[in-house]
């Protein structure tokens, strides 16, 4: 049973956005809601419990709930299924998943937890400094979310009021001599364009009343008389179908709201909010619709932006806080290790067996450490790095990572020159270039790692020969491709092509912010069919050292 009572689901009020999100909490001991009631409780957010999947199913049903921290195993139906019921259902709960695994969990649970609509996920005996930090960011991009949608619907209000007004004054126009004058007067003095359209089944014939349609689709509101079927055809395919849906039904009722792509003259789409509305009955029995298109591609474009600063914002706050931690736990984990080797180093085969261990915790300290370093904009520590010696050493890592249904060819060239780059971000480079070709070919073929010295132009500097000099690292598969206007957005932030929910969209963004921190540069060519293949160019080493590189998390779509 549910232990608090749910107040009725309100999405707004009247003068804002939500201001007390909900944060559901379900597990099966009432111990453990109290011990999580007290970790997040906090007066600008109400807490609800649950102790049974069905009981989380009717609460984010009914209510509009921003976090659900949930027990991977709950009674009556354990966390993974009921996650996916969540998500599968289309409930008005735009909810934020973050599971409670017992410490045993392996990654593959955790990954099928990700797949199942969970964002995130803490272990037992549960951190509750972890948990707060997660979910408190978790909070704040619901609000964020939640302003952008309140805003979006105060900007619509204050259009259909307009439209309301307009067409007012329409009707009282048409009963003046001076209609058209007053009408084109009124016109130019609005950031949208109106037109009228004859109702009833087949083709929308739209007919602008000014032409003012001209600055927002390049076409004059004569293009639209002489060809009928100019707004249809002009229509993105792909939303053809929702938006013919959306006007069949305005016979019945009586208006319609619609947003959608439409390509201009010059071969661009753009965003446009189309409403309008049904006339009264004429005396012919005839009814007329009058509507306007509002361009509102740059509204549409800042909501993308808002949401990406969001989302980096929390990837920032969140691995800043899980590295600290995670050194202080490696921190232990070496000193014991050493500790230990006092104790064996009689016993060969064990001493061997323990320094592998030793190195592995190193290494992760150091990784972190660079890690922690990147977010707190700190200098990266570069050095002179043999790009060979450097892909041979991950070459054990890549063949478990890919399987065994991919083969790996590599091919060097001779007497190859050094670069200056952070070592371990040119490891991480080259495994996430290598994981992504795996992606593209799920039924196995051949991965190509080719190292070469090249020499380009460059426009930066076209009298210093040594600015011409890179060593190329090329990436190729034998995968499915990708169109060009896909190719084009691979390394762009968020942006991904795997289905399921599976991928950041983060990797590939992060190897072209490497490459140009390194003074490089990072191109791909890709056909449907013909694979894919990535390259990778960084300067040559010379024997001054550059500038110590600063770190900028934030500047993934530099």
């Amino acid at each position: 049973m549910l232990i608090e009572a749910l107040a009725p689901r309100t999405s707004h009020q009247a003068n804002g956005p939500v201001a007390r999100p909900k944060i559901l909490i379900a597990d099966e001991d009432p111990r453990t809601l109290i011990a999580l009631e007290a970790i997040l409780a906090a007066p600008d957010r109400e807490i609800v419990q649950a102790q049974s999947g069905s009981e989380v199913l009717s609460c984010v049903h009914q209510n509009d709930v921003a976090v659900v921290v949930l027990d991977v195993r709950m009674p009556d139906l354990d966390g993974l299924r009921l996650a996916a019921r969540i998500k599968a259902d289309h409930c008005p709960s735009r909810a934020s998943i973050v599971f409670v695994a017992a410490c045993g969990d392996d990654e593959l649970k955790i990954a099928s937890d990700y797949a199942a609509g969970g964002v995130d996920y803490v272990f037992r005996p549960i951190n509750p400094t972890v948990l707060r930090s997660k979910v408190d960011i978790l909070i704040d991009l619901y609000r964020k979310t939640e302003q952008v949608r309140w805003l979006a619907e105060q900007e619509k209000r204050l259009l259909l009021e307009n439209l309301r007004i307009q067409k007012e004054k329409i009707v009282a126009e048409q009963r003046l001599r001076d209609r058209e004058e007053h009408q084109s007067l009124v016109l130019k003095s609005l950031p949208i364009a109106l037109y009228t359209a004859t109702s009833g089944p087949g083709l929308r014939r739209l007919r602008f009343t000014h032409d003012s349609i001209r600055r927002l689709s390049g076409f004059s509101s004569s293009d639209f008389v002489k060809q009928p079927n100019l707004w249809e055809a002009r229509l993105n395919p792909e939303e053809h179908g929702r938006v013919i849906q959306a006007f069949a039904g305005i016979e019945k009722a009586g208006s319609v709201s619609v947003e959608y792509r439409w390509r201009c003259a010059d071969g661009t789409e753009k965003y446009f909010f189309d409403h309008a509305v049904l006339s009264e009955v004429r005396k012919d029995g005839s009814r007329e619709l009058f509507g306007f298109w509002l361009d509102v591609s740059d509204r549409r474009s800042l909501e993308t932006d808002l949401l990406h600063a969001s989302k980096l914002e929390a990837v920032g706050r969140l691995t800043g806080g899980i590295v600290h931690d995670f050194r202080n736990m490696l921190s232990v984990v070496i000193s014991n290790l050493d500790l230990l080797h006092l104790l064996i180093r009689d016993n060969g085969s064990a001493c061997r067996r323990l320094r592998s261990a030793l190195e592995g915790a190193q290494t992760c300290a150091e990784l972190t450490g660079r890690l922690l370093a990147f977010v707190r904009r700190r200098s990266i520590e570069t050095d002179v790095v043999d790009v060979i010696e450097t892909v041979e050493s991950i070459r054990d890592l890549l063949v478990c990572a890919l399987g065994a249904n991919i083969q790996i060819r590599t091919s060097y060239d001779k007497d190859c020159w050094p670069v200056y780059v952070d070592r371990p971000q040119l490891e991480a480079a080259i495994v996430n270039l290598a994981i992504n070709a795996r992606d593209a070919m799920p039924d196995g073929g051949q991965l190509n790692l080719c190292v070469e010295n090249i020499c380009r132009a460059d426009d930066r500097d076209r009298e210093d020969p040594a600015t011409r000099e890179y060593v190329r690292i090329v990436v190729s598969d034998t995968g499915v491709g990708m169109l060009a206007e896909v190719a084009e957005q691979i390394f762009e932030p968020f942006f991904t092509t795997k289905n399921g929910g599976k991928g950041s969209g983060l990797g590939l963004s992060m190897v072209r912010h490497f490459a140009r921190q390194s003074n490089g540069n990072v191109t791909v060519r890709s056909a449907p069919g013909s694979g894919t293949q990535v390259c990778l160019d960084l300067p040559r080493a010379r024997l001054e050292a550059p500038p110590q590189i600063e770190s900028a998390l934030f500047d993934l779509s530099a």
